[in-house]
């Protein structure tokens, strides 16, 4: 009797083993395809500067341009640089209140503000998209020079 609870002790453990190593395969899997989404975003950004540039919108670069996202989403914002004297009114709406909810956590003390609580703030669904979102949306103003990320997902106001 021992002999055979022995016997489904190993072959539980064996299989227990197998699911681990399945496991580390799936989530290396996973950050591999979160990566390509990363660069398909990248690759689309850069696209539709080159082509609104390409139209002879060069000169124009700093100002807002809307283009077709992938897929047929809707229209793409494109957020322009910060420089002295910009004010966030020239910034697309839901990016200008991104801003202005990271400048209310700043003067409340709070040490940032992370996409799930910008979601929720902004008023849009509980979804895992609607998250991506904003945090795509807070990367890219990173990116401009209207926010900072002090720590990989807490969003900062931009400092002096």
């Amino acid at each position: 009797m021992l002999g055979v609870l022995e016997r489904r002790e190993r072959v539980a453990l064996a299989r227990a083993e197998e699911l681990r190593a399945e496991l580390e395969r799936v989530q290396a899997a996973v950050v591999e395809a979160e990566e390509a989404a990363r660069r398909a975003v990248i690759a689309r950004e850069e696209t539709v500067a080159a082509l609104a540039e390409a139209a002879g919108q060069a000169g124009t670069s700093d100002a807002a341009v809307e283009a077709p996202a992938a897929g047929g989403a809707g229209p793409r914002v494109e957020v322009p640089l910060w420089r002295e004297g910009l004010g966030v009114e020239v910034l697309p709406p839901d990016c200008a209140r991104i801003v202005a909810l990271v400048r209310e956590d700043a003067a409340g003390g709070g040490e940032g503000v992370r996409a799930r609580a910008m979601r929720d703030r902004l008023g849009w669904p509980a979804s895992d998209a609607r998250e991506q979102a904003a945090r795509f949306r807070a990367k890219r103003l990173v990116e401009r020079g209207w926010l900072t990320e002090g720590r990989p997902g807490l969003f900062r106001p931009r400092t002096a």
